[in-house]
Parts: structure tokens; C-alpha cells; sequence
């Protein structure tokens, strides 16, 4: 990076030397320069053809090349969860090349098959702009463990557990590809863009799925772990139109994005069910189609307007309609293929900045959604076409209002309101007490949001900055929604000189719903409607300390924590009534980290870094007993975590010459659970590395 603005300073001044000189005035050509060597020089004539001074081209060019060494031991994936862990060849490129006319950037790291990205960016003197990006990167995943043992005779039925693919090992590769074109028509304000986008997702996943219901009494409920592929690929093309026209641009943009899931669905053989009763879907048994990721495509016209960004007023204006369509493949299904969504944007912005010391801005938007789907959908497993449901349809107006005031240079007010309000139809449909055990959305709900936030700067190298915010909402749409939510933040950042300096900050939130409710089935019991009180309080700090105490060393050390604590009313069973009991859930995380950097002489460079995080997580219920063979005795125990992951991190770089440097680098990683040493792993990581400049 300091290289490349060393390129753009050397070529600005370059281009400053080389500027044409003002025409002369015909007095001038009558003056005579000052004698050189006793001779008197004559003026030079406008006539005359000065040399052309040629501008040198300034390339910067660097490479390395290196080996990576992996050693495991245990399961190593918790403890390298963005790691592929093979050991492999490394190498990373880059040439930064800045002329007159053309400006030309390409950097490239490969770390190993799975992991790797480049960039390629080139400009034409402004008419011609080029930009190409790839990357990769490799996540290892998990596999669940089920419930252990069986459950027999349970509610008259036999509850079972089945992994189907114990032994397997899970991870997904994300790649993403990049192309963007833009190109100025000469002679016209008007710039052509054009962009596409690639991401291709691949490798395995674990599947749980269930074969299960509540009748007939003495069938097998089965709860199923399966290996599944994954072969997403997602396309996007964009192309866009903008004018610059007086006091107005306009912009046109049309956007297709295409979904292909190219891994086949998943099909299992599913007991039947030919019960009928309490609503349930009477099916036949067989091997049946589940859990499709279905293909889809999105395509959206745009138009925006907006005056010129510079001036004190500045308005702003854009229109969106698009549709998503399904475009399922299944074979046992028929109809899911012809449910589509129609969705349309609208925006408008204003702001107003009449001087340097007060602004305000007022903003709308607005989305509106449409779904169609059919009637009914039909299958090879049900004797009759089965009713569909209408789709909730839903429209959304977001108004967001702000000022900032800087009355002097050592404070600034700034504040905010936010309102959203959003209407739903089609609900009667979906909200069924005593059907359906879960939180009805509303019809309408409407969510109000200001915030203020002091900036300060007191004394030199001191900044603070203090924030509330306050949120109401009158009918929460979800579970874990809230009535009321107050928020505060402070910050505040001290530096003396180059010798020492220190950070901290402190976020508190509060959230309450004290409206929400839930209505268990009526399938053996008549339904019950209990209120589900929520209190959520969250925590998050960060302290930071630095310190120079040798020119050539720094030394940091810093912590931070994470806390979450709900207390809430919990629904143990949707049938059962008295099954609502008070539970605390908490989730805490701490980091501790100290890392230093040395620079032993001109050519050698020391960095070392310790880092440690204790998680800890558990689900605290009220005692509760159903029955002699039903409590909550025991949920807490097996809901429990607790984990330790530790790092060290040590890095020598040294530089033979000028262009000649090497660097090895080791890194340890160890991940502990407390309570179960099933993922229990380390990962061991060495890179040696030899780079060149030029």
C-alpha cells in the first residue's frame, strides 16, 4: 500500500513537471536572460518546438514463494475452522505499474487449492476501467451428535436416533469471482458498466432430518443424520447506464441472478401415516423426496436520479421492480415450481448542508412484496391434491431522519430517529391459535427508533464518544422480539505521542417483551394460551493498552467480552398444558490477548501473539415435572459449554538485501471442551517464506 501512494506522488509530480507552458506575451520574446559565460543568452521563441519530456512509467514488482506444514492432532477442525488443513505449496504476487495515461494493479496469494484470492484492476486514462477479482476460502463444518439412547414406548410410541454416516468428515469451499467493465463513451457524459458475479459453493453437510408424528400410537419416530453433497452456483449479471445531464445524473441498472442447486435432493424411505386426524397429512410410505434446495431467478430493473453530490442541497431518487420465481425440480411434488415473488423498491433521499458546521438528511423507503403461489400442489405420496395456503404478502415504509451539529472543533452532536412500519395480509390464514403452537405475526406493527451521540475531543489526543439509543415496538413480530430496548455505548481513545496509548469500550442493551404469547395444539388436551414474558440483557466491553517502551519494541495487551443473559417463559410441550416454566439462558465469552512487535536491527523483524477465549454457555429452567418419566431435571447439565481456545503466533521476517527477504512464521492452535473432549484438536502450522522486490 505505501508503495502504491509512492507511485501515484512520484506520477502526480511527474505530470506537474510536464504541463504546458502559458503562451508568451511579445514583450517577453524582447527580453534578454541573464549572461552565461560572459555570453548573453536569447530568448526563446514561442515558435520554437520545446523537447517533449517523456514520462517514465514506475513499476513495482514483488513475489515469494514458500511451504506450509500441518500438524494434527485429534479433531483439528474446531481448532482451524477456516483452515484447509493440507500441508501445501505457497506463493504470493504483485505488480503495481502506474504510467500517464494508464494506471495497472495485479496481486495474487495462493495458500492451497481451497484458499486463495487475485485482483486485477486496470484504467485507461478514465475511459477504459477493468477490474477482475477471485477468491476462495475452505470452512470446516460439524457433525451433530444425536440423542442417546432410543426413547421407546414414549406417549405410547418409539422414539429413535439414527446417524446414517457416523464416521464421515464435513467441510464447504466458498469461491467467488468477480468481473466489472466500465467504459466512457467519447464526447458523452455517459458511462457504460457491466458486471458479473460468480459463487460456487461446494463439498458435504450433515442433514438431520425426521421422520415423525404423533399417530398412530406404536409406530417408530425416527430422527435421521445424513451425509449430503453440496453444488450450489450462483450467477449474477449486471448492466447499467449512467448520464451525467446539467444539475442531474440518471442511472439505469438491470440485474439477473440465477440459483442452480446441482446436487441432487436428498430421498429416503418414510414410514406411512395414514392417519387423518388433528390436521395431519395422510401419507403413503416410500422412498420420498425431502429438504430441497430449490433452483431460482431474480431480475430487477432500476432507475435512479440525483443532483449533483457537491452542493449544500443534495436529492436523490430510485425505483426498483423485481421477481424471484421458484424453479423447483421436484418429481415427487407438483405446483412448488409456480409460486414467484414480485417486489418493488422506492427511494428518496434529502440533504440539506446550508454550512460546515450543520447538516441534516431526511430518507424513505419503501418495499413492497407480492406472492403468488397455487391453490394446491399434488403428490405421489397423498391420495388427494393438498391445500395451499395464500402467501403473506407485505409492504414496508422505513423513514429515517438525522442532523449532525459541530458547534466548535471540539464537539459534535449528532442524531437519528428511524421509524419502520409494516403491514402484512393474508394472515388469517397462518396465525391459528390451537393449530399451530407458535408466535402470530401482526397484522400491522410499527417500530420506533432515536438515537443521540456525543463526539468529543477535550484535550489533545483524546477522544470520547457517548451514545443512547431507545426502541419501541408496538406489536413484536417474533419470538425473540422486543417491546422496549434501551442502548448505550462509550468509547473513549487516548494516545501520548509514540510512547503509549489506550482504548475502551462499553456497550449495554436492555430488551424486554412482555406481550408475547403462545397457544398449545388441542390434540389430547384443550388448548391453553400462556404469556411468554422476555428479558434480554446484553454486555460487550473492550479494554486496550499499548506501549512503547524502546524505540524499536511495542507491547499490547487487551481483553473483551461478550455476555448475553435472557430470562424467559419456555414452552416444553405445544400439547401439554403446564409446560410453561421460567428459564435462564446465558452465553458469556472472554478474550485475552498480548502481542508484541520487535525490530531487532535494519534486517530483522520479531512479532509474537498470545491470545486465549473461554466461552461458556448454558440453559437453567425452573424444576419442572410432567409426569414420573417427564421433568426438566437434567436440561441444564446437558446444555452446558465450556471452552477454552488457545493461540500463539510467532513471525521472524529478514531481509538479506534490499529485494532479497525471508520470513518464517509458526502458528498453534488447541481447542478444549470442558465437558466433552469429543472435538478436542490442535493444529500445529509452520510457513517458511523467501520474497523478492523489484
Amino acid at each position: 500500500m505505501l508503495a502504491a501512494l509512492l507511485v501515484i506522488v512520484t506520477a502526480i509530480s511527474l505530470r506537474a513537471e510536464v504541463a504546458e507552458p502559458a503562451v508568451s506575451d511579445s514583450v517577453v520574446e524582447e527580453l534578454q536572460l541573464a549572461e552565461d559565460n560572459g555570453e548573453i543568452v536569447e530568448p526563446v521563441s514561442v515558435d520554437t518546438a520545446l523537447p517533449e519530456s517523456k514520462v517514465e512509467t514506475h513499476t513495482i514488482m514483488g513475489a515469494s514463494a514458500g511451504y506450509r506444514f500441518f500438524s494434527l492432532d485429534e479433531d483439528a477442525g474446531r481448532a482451524a475452522q477456516f483452515e484447509y488443513l493440507h500441508s501445501s505449496p505457497v506463493f504470493n504476487a504483485g505488480i503495481n505499474s502506474l504510467g500517464m495515461d494508464s494506471k495497472f494493479v495485479l496481486e495474487g496469494m495462493y495458500l492451497n487449492e481451497k484458499d486463495y484470492h487475485g485482483d486485477l484492476y486496470y484504467d485507461y486514462k478514465g475511459a477504459y476501467r477493468l477490474h477482475l477479482r477471485t477468491e476462495s476460502l475452505f470452512h470446516n463444518l460439524f457433525a451433530e451428535r444425536l440423542f442417546t439412547p432410543d426413547a421407546p414406548g414414549l406417549f405410547g410410541s418409539n422414539y429413535l436416533a439414527r446417524d446414517l454416516n457416523p464416521g464421515a468428515r464435513y467441510g464447504l469451499s466458498a469461491e467467488q469471482d468477480q468481473a466489472e467493465f466500465r467504459y466512457k463513451l467519447n464526447d458523452y457524459p455517459i458511462h457504460l458498466n457491466l458486471g458479473y458475479w460468480r459463487q460456487v459453493k461446494s463439498g458435504n453437510a450433515q442433514l438431520i432430518f425426521a421422520d415423525h408424528a404423533f399417530e398412530p400410537l406404536g409406530v417408530d419416530n425416527t430422527v435421521y443424520a445424513a451425509s449430503r453433497r453440496i453444488d450450489r452456483q450462483t450467477h449474477e449479471g449486471n448492466l447499467g447506464l449512467d448520464a451525467h445531464l446539467g444539475p442531474v445524473d440518471i442511472i439505469y441498472g438491470f440485474k439477473i441472478r440465477q440459483f442452480d442447486n446441482r446436487a441432487d435432493t436428498p430421498r429416503d424411505f418414510f414410514i406411512s401415516r395414514p392417519e387423518s386426524a388433528n390436521e395431519f397429512i395422510p401419507r403413503i410410505g416410500g422412498y420420498q423426496q425431502h429438504n430441497e434446495d430449490p433452483d431460482s431467478r431474480y431480475y430487477s430493473h432500476t432507475v435512479k436520479i440525483h443532483t449533483s453530490l457537491t452542493g449544500g442541497i443534495v436529492g436523490a431518487a430510485s425505483y426498483t421492480i423485481g421477481k424471484r420465481d421458484n424453479r423447483s425440480s421436484l418429481t415427487d411434488i407438483g405446483g412448488a415450481n409456480r409460486t414467484s415473488d414480485t417486489l418493488q423498491n422506492v427511494a428518496g433521499d434529502f440533504v440539506y448542508t446550508p454550512c460546515m458546521w450543520f447538516s441534516a438528511a431526511l430518507k424513505y423507503r419503501r418495499q413492497e412484496v407480492d406472492r403468488d403461489n397455487p391453490a394446491t400442489i399434488t403428490s405421489i405420496f397423498a391420495a388427494t391434491p393438498l391445500a395451499v395456503r395464500p402467501a403473506i404478502d407485505t409492504s414496508r415504509d422505513v423513514i429515517t431522519a438525522t442532523f449532525s451539529l459541530r458547534p466548535n472543533s471540539l464537539v459534535t452532536f449528532k442524531g437519528e430517529y428511524k421509524g419502520e412500519f409494516t403491514k402484512r395480509d393474508n394472515l388469517a390464514f397462518w396465525v391459528r391459535p390451537g393449530i399451530s403452537a407458535t408466535v402470530g405475526l401482526p397484522e400491522n406493527s410499527m417500530v420506533n427508533r432515536g438515537t443521540f451521540t456525543i463526539l468529543s475531543r477535550p484535550v489533545k489526543g483524546l477522544r470520547l464518544k457517548a451514545l443512547y439509543g431507545y426502541t419501541a415496538t408496538n406489536h413484536p413480530g417474533y419470538g425473540n422480539s422486543f417491546d422496549k430496548k434501551h442502548e448505550g455505548q462509550l468509547l473513549a481513545t487516548y494516545a501520548y505521542q509514540s510512547r503509549w496509548g489506550a482504548t475502551a469500550y462499553y456497550r449495554v442493551t436492555r430488551e424486554n417483551n412482555d406481550s408475547k404469547s403462545i397457544t398449545t395444539l388441542s390434540l389430547f388436551n384443550p388448548s391453553v394460551t400462556y404469556a411468554m414474558p422476555l428479558q434480554k440483557r446484553v454486555n460487550n466491553a473492550t479494554a486496550s493498552v499499548w506501549v512503547s517502551p524502546l524505540d524499536r519494541l511495542t507491547l499490547t495487551a487487551s481483553y473483551s467480552l461478550l455476555r448475553w443473559k435472557a430470562d424467559q417463559t419456555v414452552l416444553f410441550s405445544g400439547t401439554q398444558p403446564g409446560s410453561n416454566v421460567g428459564a435462564t439462558d446465558t452465553n458469556q465469552s472472554q478474550m485475552f490477548s498480548v502481542n508484541s512487535t520487535y525490530r531487532y536491527n535494519d534486517r530483522l523483524d520479531l512479532s509474537l501473539v498470545l491470545q486465549q477465549i473461554h466461552s461458556r454457555a448454558d440453559f437453567d429452567p425452573i424444576f419442572m415435572s410432567l409426569s414420573p418419566t417427564e421433568s426438566t431435571l437434567g436440561v441444564r447439565d446437558g446444555s452446558k459449554i465450556k471452552l477454552v481456545e488457545s493461540s500463539v503466533a510467532a513471525r521472524a521476517d529478514y531481509s538479506f538485501s534490499k529485494n532479497l527477504t525471508c520470513s518464517v512464521e509458526y502458528s498453534y492452535r488447541d481447542y478444549d471442551d470442558r465437558y466433552s473432549s469429543l472435538y478436542d484438536g490442535t493444529v500445529q502450522i509452520v510457513t517458511a517464506l523467501v520474497g523478492a522486490k523489484w
